[in-house]
């Protein structure tokens, strides 16, 4: 595989995973749990591979990580990614040269995100209407101060929970 596309292969995974852990952690409200890549990372950051270099990928959800798990076994292995990014690099190469363009790679981009997106624009719109108003999108601030309310609460009344240096002024509206 030419540098280009590894290159390109690299950029593609990172975005899918990284759309894909977000979505799963920020679906409707849910936590993410122990199996999802979002888990993973909040458990010590294992990063993209999950398992490590050397194992799988591990259990991952989402439709972004089933085109890529070609046994349907949950886990999505470095060869089965490696032949799921040549698969789409060879399908959205629309001329034919062997690479992706940047149009070429806004459009794979686009098609892989679009799951995320929809969840996204769902959650956002509270009442299903499939428009989201001006309400609804402020709601997402809404839930920021409400939490940063929450957790001053809970620092005044848990005495020595002085905030990690550095941290302090993280929740602050400057």
């Amino acid at each position: 595989m030419s540098r280009k596309k590894l290159l390109a292969a690299i950029v593609l995974a990172a975005t899918a995973l990284g759309g894909a852990a977000f979505a799963d952690a920020n679906h409707h409200g849910a936590k993410p749990g122990p199996g999802t890549a979002a888990g993973m990372a909040a458990q010590g950051g294992v990063g993209m591979m999950g398992g490590g270099m050397m194992g799988g990928m591990g259990p991952m959800h989402g439709a972004v990580m089933q085109m890529f798990d070609a046994d349907g076994d949950g886990t999505v292995t470095a060869e089965e990614l490696r032949a799921g990014l040549q698969a789409k690099l060879t399908e959205y190469d629309s001329d034919g040269d062997g690479t992706l363009s940047i149009s070429e790679f806004e459009t794979l981009h686009s098609v892989m995100i679009r799951e995320t997106m929809v969840d996204r624009f769902q959650h956002l719109d509270a009442d299903g209407d499939g428009s989201v108003t001006a309400d609804e999108i402020s709601a997402v601030a809404d839930t920021m101060e409400r939490m940063k309310n929450m957790r001053a609460r809970m620092m005044q009344t848990q005495p020595g929970n002085a905030p990690a240096p550095g941290m302090d002024g993280m929740m602050t509206d400057n």
